[in-house]
């Protein structure tokens, strides 16, 4: 092969509108332009830069292919907040074509979650802590809720039962959210927003005449959560993370057998 003309293809020079594209870009990254300000018109911006109107919408097009700005009919171009619900919505629709079930994402948060409390442990403010608390009194409040109003078999209108349930999980994400902003890691902040949408509650089924509490369980789970950031141990931490989230066999079986996304129903 001859090596010399493999190389030898020209590169293309960068155009006006790569060179706008870039300046703009930058402008956002850096925080100059935050979410939801409004760019220039299409004049201003070519009066500016000094460029043709032509260069500056392929400029714009180029940004909102990679979901910098939107385009607001009869208002403008406005920069777009953090696109992690869109990362996240991408992710669980890969997964699903993938044939991906409940069981992967509880897997890779058996790997990830001790990593995340342990950090917490390490780097949380107290002022983070009492905001974990807070989102674990709201979350646990809404359950039970939930669970007597299921117990006393109380008739809801769908709409209703959908509401409350949406509420419980808003509820559950604002309390890991808030994990993992106490890690003070921005890759981790970012990506919790992406993992939780891959997310759906549990249905744990207890059989007639068991001594198993739904109520004291979920506390359990929450406060030891709680405590083990509040240790200020990352390895104790991580210890007591790893071995919470020990599944028993008809949890894993039955989170194999539901797709992801779905709600999955487990006996006790």
């Amino acid at each position: 092969m001859n090596m010399k003309a493999l190389f030898s293809k020209p590169l293309n020079k960068q155009t006006l509108a790569d060179k706008l594209f870039a300046e703009i870009q930058g402008l956002i990254l850096d925080g100059t332009l935050e979410s939801g300000a409004a760019l220039p018109s299409e004049q201003e911006l070519a009066e500016q830069y000094g460029v043709s109107r032509a260069v500056v919408r392929d400029g714009t097009r180029m940004l909102m292919a990679v979901g910098l700005v939107e385009i607001q009919h009869g208002k403008g171009v406005f920069v777009t907040p953090v696109q992690n619900a869109a990362f996240g919505q991408a992710l669980l629709l890969a997964l699903k074509r993938s044939a991906a079930t409940v069981w992967d994402v509880e897997h890779f948060e058996m790997i990830l979650f001790p990593e995340v409390v342990a950090l917490a442990a390490s780097e949380a403010t107290e002022e983070e802590i009492e905001a974990i608390r807070a989102a674990m009194k709201a979350y646990l409040e809404t359950y039970n809720t939930m669970l007597t109003l299921s117990q006393e078999k109380i008739d809801l209108q769908s709409a209703d039962q959908d509401q409350l349930r949406d509420a419980l999980l808003s509820k559950y994400q604002a309390f890991i959210e808030g994990i993992f902003r106490a890690t003070h890691n921005m890759l981790l902040m970012q990506l919790a927003p992406a993992l939780l949408m891959l997310r759906n509650l549990r249905d744990w089924q207890s059989e007639a005449g068991a001594s198993f509490s739904p109520q004291e369980s979920e506390a359990a789970y929450f406060e030891s959560l709680l405590e083990a950031i509040e240790s200020r141990d990352p390895d104790h931490a991580r210890k007591m993370l790893r071995g919470m989230m020990v599944l028993p066999d008809e949890a894993i079986r039955a989170m194999k057998n539901t797709p992801v996304g779905e709600v999955p129903t487990i006996s006790n």
